[in-house]
């Protein structure tokens, strides 16, 4: 088979394609994706017996039990032995189903290490012997043909670079390559002798057949998944490879491949669709997207920030994706609903005030995104209804924890009110320069709007409508207005002197803890509903 040449993978019968469909596969790989429930093992087994001649699946109940010793055999039954369970060559469907999967292809432990390693030693010995004959007979020196167990250990030693297989015969050992001690590949860790199958099933499959490996990543660590498969991968171009996962970073890293979400499985019959090419999104992100079957939540930061940790608690009923910023979140939650595909789940954002006007939060709820009360997350902390909580909590008087914290807030306000005045001068009239350019094409349309967007800008009279804004925030003490234009991070360390605690720090220990309910509960009754997209 041409290298070049399109592979297709038969699909099963879903509502978009009730005949089943063959399926085009982009470098020859398809990754199907599905949550615990999905029918994965089950499509996989499905998938294994639409052909028993070029189809050759490793489940992920898989024993690495390496065998003690083996012995060689007629090559040709033991490579039966491997795909089907027997030496008999006649019946391989029934063999496969009856002895390789004890007739239950779902849920029996695959233990076809020791038939790997003695297909592998049969090859190695037939080869040798007819090397050995060849030679006899030639009048020079003639290069001895690879075997499979050869590029095993090539392949093997460029993923663990550190280790060396030493293989003598029939019998396979390793070493550690700094201090040369050599031990019994029964001995390998479970990722070495994991690493070992996985190989070995990839160059026993046969010419231009499909390999099926369900979960590819078990047993390996991160790091050597993508190094591992990229070799498998290179070292067979006649194959195709069928992943199926759960793992979404084991995905995204088979970057050129087709890919599928498994949604369910019910009735004997799975519910699957294709995962778009997309521009709209980072693949990793369409991949979590695709596979909740949870309402979607986009928000800002990334799944280190501050943002995600706050809104997962307070939203457990929603899959949290973080987007970075506020441009991508909004960006996000737009594209989500152009794609027809995703339309069987619902979504929305949230991102922070930032001073954000009325007609700008009341355009973006009709996006179905909902704005924070406060400027920014970090001063959901700083909210009455937690200072209350954490008085309790650390044996103050809320009354009076409550006011000293704001009169600080107030103070450190006063003191940065330029700075603060300034930054909502600044968003203000980044927020009008942003209709530049919405017009008509050519010199004179953009030298146009661009004189007409700059009209419209008065930074003077804009930073003196907020500096009388701030000053009736600070003379009437309005607290949740300076929560929602005072934009700081270090912020919360105001309530940290009232309570002499890091109080960031501690609040995301109750968040943490087992008695969280309560400052949950604040949060989330503190945050506005996700609005329903506008029709």
């Amino acid at each position: 088979m041409s290298e070049s040449t399109t592979r297709y993978v038969q699909m099963p019968p879903t509502g978009k394609f009730p005949e089943g469909h063959k399926l085009a596969l982009r470098d020859r790989v398809l990754v199907v994706i599905g949550a615990n429930g999905s029918g994965k093992t089950r499509f996989g087994a499905w998938l294994d017996a639409q052909d028993v001649k070029l189809n050759h699946r490793v489940s992920a109940h898989r024993s690495l039990v390496f065998p003690e010793r083996v012995q060689p055999m007629d090559f040709l039954e033991a490579e039966s032995r491997l795909f089907t369970g027997h030496t008999n060559r006649d019946n391989p469907a029934h063999h496969r189903q009856h002895n390789r999967w004890q007739n239950k292809p779902a849920t029996a432990l695959l233990d076809d290490f020791e038939p790997l390693v003695t297909l592998m030693v049969s090859e190695s010995f037939t080869v040798s012997d007819q090397y050995r004959v060849a030679m006899q007979v030639e009048d020079k020196y003639v290069t001895p043909p690879k075997t499979r167990l050869d590029l095993v250990k090539q392949i093997w030693e460029a993923v663990l670079p550190a280790r060396e297989l030493i293989i003598t015969g029939n019998r396979i050992e390793t070493r550690n390559r700094q201090d040369k001690k050599s031990y019994h590949a029964k001995e390998m860790s479970d990722g070495e002798r994991g690493v070992f199958h996985l190989i070995g099933e990839a160059l026993s499959v046969p010419k231009d057949g499909v390999l099926i490996v369900d979960e590819p990543e078990l047993h390996l660590h991160r790091a050597i998944q993508a190094r591992l498969w990229d070799a498998v991968e290179s070292a067979r171009p006649d194959c195709a490879f069928v992943y199926i996962t759960h793992d979404l970073g084991f995905a995204a890293s088979r970057k050129d491949a087709t890919k599928v979400w498994l949604r369910e499985y019910t009735d004997g019959k799975w519910d699957w669709e294709e995962v778009p090419e997309s521009d709209a999104f980072p693949e990793s992100m369409l991949l979590q997207v695709m596979g909740s079957r949870r309402p979607i939540l986009f928000v800002e930061g990334d799944r280190s920030s501050l943002d995600y940790f706050i809104y997962g608690k307070a939203f457990p009923e929603h899959t949290v994706v973080s987007c970075g910023s506020c441009e991508l979140v909004i960006h996000s939650a737009c594209s989500f609903t152009q794609m027809p595909s995703l339309h069987h789940n619902k979504c929305g954002g949230l991102v922070d005030n930032d001073g954000r006007s009325e007609a700008d939060i009341k355009m973006l709820n009709g996006l179905g995104i909902a704005v924070l009360p406060v400027a920014l997350v970090e001063n959901l902390f700083l909210l009455e209804s937690i200072l209350v909580i954490a008085a309790e909590k650390l044996g103050h008087s809320p009354t009076e924890a409550v006011a000293k914290v704001k009169e600080r807030v107030f103070t450190s306000l006063n003191t940065n009110v330029v700075r603060v005045i300034s930054n909502l001068t600044r968003m203000e009239i980044e927020a009008g320069l942003r209709t530049f350019g919405k017009g008509g094409d050519g010199a004179e349309a953009l030298t146009a709007a661009y004189k007409g967007a700059c009209a419209a800008i008065d930074p003077a009279a804009i930073y003196a409508k907020w500096e009388k804004e701030i000053a009736r925030v600070i003379g009437e003490k309005d607290y949740q207005a300076a929560l929602r234009y005072y934009k700081s991070k270090g912020l919360a360390s105001e309530a940290g002197s009232v309570f002499g605690v890091r109080f960031h720090d501690q609040v995301m220990r109750w968040l943490r803890g087992k008695d969280s309910a309560s400052t949950v509960a604040a949060l989330r009754a503190a945050i506005p509903k996700i609005p329903a997209i506008a029709k």
